[in-house]
This record gives structure tokens, C-alpha cells and sequence, in this order.
């Protein structure tokens, strides 16, 4: 039933679909099923004439979740106590791996993982800056005392 008036139509289709919702997923389910090859393609197409946006959109979104763990976290590294502008350049460290759920780098670039339980995860964390990470695991190997001299 064509209406002149978009807005008249589009409440018309989400009345339509609202009372043949199970007959409508058939008929996607089905299109799909038919097209998925050429969805694939289509998909692949759009992805390498945008894969500049794409990846700035994702690096974004990582860069603001990185920022918001490290404001949860004071900002600091948490063993030399220095404050870095980009923070790109603070780890976090867990303190019981025993506890880890996922690594925090890897969960960063997922969009299944929500903030809520990055930040969960950070709780579980030192925040060290990047030199101060790798002096803690070689002194969790043993080739450095509290001190940090060599063994």
C-alpha cells in the first residue's frame, strides 16, 4: 500500500513488520541464505574501499578505552610513580595471574567486551609504564632481586 508521505509509510512497514515478524525473519533468512555468497563479495568490496575509516574508527575506539582505564587508574605508573601523556605507554599488569579472565591488550580491540568488565579486569591490575613492566617480569623470573640488581 504506497503512501506519498515517507513518514506515513515507514509507520505503515514497522506496523507490518511488527505483526509478521516470524513470516518476515523466514523471508530474510531465506534472502540471505539465497545471497550469501554475494553479500560476501559485497561486504569484502566495502571493507577494501573503506578499510581507512574502518581501522581509524577502531583505533578511536580503542584510544578512549585505553584513556578510560587509565584515568580509572590515577594516571601513574604504580612502581616510578611518572605521569606519561599518551596512554599508550602504560601495561597493565596482573597481580594473581591466577585471576585473569582475558589479557587487557587483547580484550581492547574486541567490541564484545564492554567497558564495564575492562574495568573490572584493570581492578585486578598494576598500572606500570612500559619499562617499569618489563623490569617486573624479569624480577618475577628471579634475574633480579627486590633491589633490582642482578643475580
Amino acid at each position: 500500500m504506497p503512501y506519498k508521505d515517507k513518514q506515513k509509510m515507514s509507520e505503515y512497514n514497522r506496523q507490518y513488520y511488527k505483526n509478521n515478524i516470524e513470516k518476515e525473519r523466514l523471508r530474510k533468512r531465506k534472502w540471505y541464505e539465497e545471497n550469501i555468497e554475494k553479500e560476501r563479495i559485497r561486504k569484502q568490496k566495502y571493507h577494501k574501499n573503506n578499510y581507512v575509516e574502518i581501522n581509524g574508527k577502531k583505533r578511536n575506539r580503542t584510544r578512549e578505552k585505553k584513556d578510560r582505564l587509565v584515568q580509572s587508574k590515577g594516571g601513574r605508573c604504580e612502581h616510578c610513580q611518572q605521569s606519561f601523556s599518551h596512554p599508550h605507554v602504560y601495561d597493565f599488569h596482573h597481580k594473581d595471574p591466577t585471576t585473569k579472565e582475558f589479557g587487557i591488550g587483547w580484550a581492547l580491540t574486541r567490541t564484545n567486551i564492554s567497558i564495564e568488565d575492562l574495568l573490572k579486569e584493570v581492578d585486578k591490575c598494576l598500572m606500570l609504564c612500559a619499562n617499569c613492566h618489563r623490569i617486573e617480569h624479569v624480577r618475577l623470573r628471579g634475574d633480579l632481586d627486590e633491589q633490582g640488581n642482578s643475580t
